[in-house]
């Protein structure tokens, strides 16, 4: 009776034991995951993609809340209206509040058969340049739009680009280039019953190159730009949107491990990491934490109404603390069903856990990284 009394007790204190340990590595979970967000909201942060096309006291205040610089890029090379416009905000915003805006330019590439075409691009990037852009963004439209009189869609490595590219590498500026689409656009698209377009590119045909041979492949496209890459191996070369190969972090790699003056950034794609094995993830990031940035792709635009800038400012704050709880926290984190600009709709329907990245490989990641591709993006940003 009494061996079988302190058995019971034996387990008793071991079930006790046990239990307070368990306990001890949940509360030690909580204090890791609320440090990790406290740190990663305190450390200095550059977004390196963003579109930012009106002066918005609700982006400054999110900036000096979350402790974010932009990076606002000019995209549209198809609109030479639309481009001088998006130059003239920009170099605006740069010049009148530093600590807040840096810039990204581009170029009008309609006319790229023209005589002294280069040289006219040259010229309007020496002005850019003094003007403090940092770099030069490339669009998607070359590869996926824009043709030669024979009839041949123009790619990145023509040599055409040629003087231009060793132009902004001569200056230490930076190409940010936006190749190609998710390999999303090369698959079928999908409709509702209704006939309502369910995806980007069933929305956008003209960006859908499902079932359409004659048109350049993926693969044709990312080949160009990799051309490009191993050309000019002094031009600091970043692919915006993960270099369109978010599918599958192995395709980033490869590029990595090939060139050394490569990097992405993320061109608010962190969905795509999400679908994506965690562990996997995680590695990617910490062998590669030199190289890869943080952008969400966003902006603001000339005519808001007050209630449509309170909202955007309640989307940006609940995207934030989202995407700093995936990659601060090993958190379970409610996630949607459908996605919609990478917040949750209409509601959670699963859950995503967090990668739990260390602090060194958060601080490279949000501002460090930034601050090495595109030299003097931390200007007044002390």
């Amino acid at each position: 009776m009494r061996s079988r009394l302190i058995i019971l007790l034996l387990v008793f204190v071991l079930s006790v034991s046990c239990n307070a340990q368990t306990t001890t590595t949940k509360d030690e979970q909580s204090d890791k995951t609320v440090s990790n967000l406290a740190y990663l909201k305190s450390i200095k942060k550059i977004d390196v993609h963003m579109h930012v096309r009106s002066e918005q006291q609700y982006i400054i205040d999110f900036m000096d809340e979350w402790n974010f610089k932009f990076n606002t890029l000019c995209t549209i090379g198809s609109n030479t209206k639309l481009l001088q416009a998006q130059i003239d905000t920009a170099k605006m915003l740069y010049n009148k509040d530093p600590r807040h805006y840096a810039w990204v330019t581009t170029f009008d590439a309609t006319n790229f058969e023209q005589e002294g075409w280069a040289e006219n691009v040259i010229e309007q990037l020496k002005n850019d340049f003094s003007n403090g852009a940092l770099g030069v963004k490339v669009w998607k439209a070359i590869g996926m739009e824009y043709k030669k009189t024979n009839g041949e869609y123009l790619q990145l490595d023509d040599p055409v680009f040629t003087p231009v590219f060793e132009f902004i590498a001569s200056q230490n500026k930076t190409l940010i280039a936006h190749m190609g689409e998710p390999i999303h656009a090369w698959m079928p698209t999908y409709f509702t019953k209704e006939g309502v377009g369910r995806n980007y590119w069933a929305k956008r045909p003209e960006y859908s190159f499902w079932d359409k041979p004659e048109l350049p492949s993926y693969s044709d496209i990312l080949a160009a730009r990799d051309h490009v890459i191993e050309r000019h191996p002094n031009l600091k070369i970043v692919g915006a949107h993960l270099g369109s190969m978010e599918f599958d972090v192995d395709e980033i790699i490869t590029r990595l491990e090939k060139y050394p003056n490569f990097a992405v950034e993320l061109g608010g794609r962190t969905r795509y990491f999400m679908w994506q094995a965690r562990g996997k993830v995680r590695d990617f990031f910490i062998r590669y934490q030199d190289r890869i940035m943080y952008g969400i792709d966003r902006g603001s635009r000339a005519a808001m109404t007050p209630e449509e800038k309170v909202e955007t400012r309640k989307e940006m704050d609940f995207r934030t603390t989202l995407f700093f709880r995936y990659y601060a926290t090993g958190d379970d984190i409610p996630w949607g069903n459908t996605i919609s600009h990478d917040t949750p709709q209409p509601k959670a329907t699963y859950t995503v856990k967090g990668i739990n990245l260390p602090k060194e490989v958060l601080n490279k990641f949000f501002y460090t990284n930034a601050v090495n591709w595109f030299p003097g993006i931390d200007k007044d940003y002390k």
